[in-house]
């Protein structure tokens, strides 16, 4: 019988406290009345905490998508890139990422229902119609480095602080009812919903939250691993096609 590999427990701590700060945020943002200024608040707070786990290289931000052929994601509220090989395009208070530099995106939902599941859907499909370096975003195996070669993946989750199905066989039932609305196609990777658990799409498999974040932390190494792994496949951001050709050619002098 082969030896389990030994586990540290030693981060299982900070990943609870996250559990409990992004719920008190979430308590802090109701007494916000303005429904897009909520939103934000709630958004901004599983920024910060990507932003202060995640490596120093990986930027967050929240923005559009866009391609070498003139499509356009609907605006996402969280999108991961690498900030030491890329940079968005800011025009005022927008921010428009190319489809080469993408990575990791996230929906945020105050509460998972299902109107906003068939929401998430659409705008999942709008986004993985994206064609970086021109070419279709590689399939549901985000596993393989070897499948899908001069392809980019995009790893998309959706965040929730709350589900309207009741919590006795919830993974279950939520799974479920978003695999019935992506039918066949690949759409969302992972769905972690605050003190209820994680579910892994692709792998049909989830784990309930504990009080040490365990679940929290698997969506947070999963993340992890898919930048760092999907980072090193990718070719360069072809920048220079992002703009419009001079009037006036090159002269040889």
């Amino acid at each position: 019988m082969p030896r389990k590999k030994p586990r540290s427990r030693h981060l299982n701590p900070k990943f609870g406290a996250a559990v409990k700060e992004l719920g008190l945020e979430f308590l802090k943002s109701q007494s916000i009345t303005h429904r897009g200024n909520r939103g934000t608040a709630r958004e901004k707070a599983l920024m910060n905490f990507l932003s202060e786990n995640l490596p120093d290289r990986y930027s967050v931000v929240e923005g559009e998508i866009t391609d070498l052929v003139g499509q356009s994601s609907p605006q996402r509220d969280i999108i991961i890139y690498d900030g030491v090989e890329d940079s968005p395009f800011k025009s005022g208070n927008s921010v428009i990422l190319a489809a080469e530099a993408a990575l990791v995106t996230i929906e945020v939902k105050s509460k998972i229902t299902a109107e906003e599941i068939t929401k998430s859907v659409r705008a999942a499909k709008k986004l993985r119609k994206l064609k970086p370096f021109g070419k279709p975003l590689a399939g549901s195996d985000i596993q393989t480095r070897s499948s899908g070669a001069g392809q980019a993946r995009y790893f998309h989750c959706m965040f929730a602080y709350d589900s309207d199905l009741t919590k006795d066989n919830w993974l279950s039932k939520e799974f479920g009812r978003i695999q019935k609305a992506c039918g066949s196609d690949h759409l969302i990777d992972a769905i972690y919903v605050l003190d209820r658990g994680l579910i892994q799409m692709n792998w049909k498999k989830g784990c309930e939250e504990d009080g040490d974040g365990g679940a929290i932390s698997n969506l947070y190494f999963s993340i992890l691993n898919f930048v760092q792994r999907e980072g090193k496949r990718r070719k360069q951001t072809p920048y220079e096609r992002y703009t419009k050709p001079r009037k006036n050619a090159w002269t040889k002098l």
